[in-house]
């Protein structure tokens, strides 16, 4: 009986502890630098590369490969041209989406340097602004020294003329 509920009991608490993993959020990851980067695509791992070499470097000896003959083809690389259709259809096209995702990528990494930099500049303005006030308190302090000498002087000086 005592088994019984202990297992259960067990079984719940792994339930739950399933569950838990299962909701666990996300963090945040590196945007992809460019759509046509084929070899660093976003969600692919680095270390199949790594592993490859690691692989080969084992080997000992190394094979002389065969030539590869390379033939030039023609590929269209340049943008498309937009027409009037793409413009009055009911949903924009993919080149559409495509122009605006790199124009928001753009935008953003323009933001995120200029934050750095507005982050810089302020630390320097408000180390300045310590400095100066440092100076400020430094300044009073010198005023209210020659304000004593100056009352000093004038004090001796009533004495001095009081006595002749």
């Amino acid at each position: 009986m005592k088994t019984e509920s202990t297992s259960r009991s067990n079984r719940k608490a792994s339930i739950d502890e399933k569950e838990n993993i299962k909701n666990t959020r996300k963090t945040l990851k590196i945007i992809q630098e460019s759509a046509i980067d084929k070899e660093n695509l976003v969600g692919r791992s680095k270390s199949v590369k790594d592993t490859k070499l690691a692989a080969n470097s084992t080997g000992g000896t190394f094979k002389a490969k065969k030539p590869v003959i390379l033939v030039d083809k023609g590929v269209q690389t340049g943008e498309t041209v937009i027409t009037a259709a793409d413009l009055i259809s009911d949903e924009p096209g993919i080149d559409y989406w495509k122009t605006l995702a790199e124009q928001r990528k753009v935008a953003l990494d323009e933001s995120l340097e200029e934050n750095g930099r507005l982050k810089d500049v302020i630390e320097s303005l408000e180390e300045e602004n310590k400095i100066c006030k440092e100076m400020l308190n430094e300044a009073k302090e010198l005023v209210a020294v020659l304000q004593e000498m100056m009352d000093d002087r004038d004090e001796n000086t009533e004495d001095f003329e009081v006595e002749s």
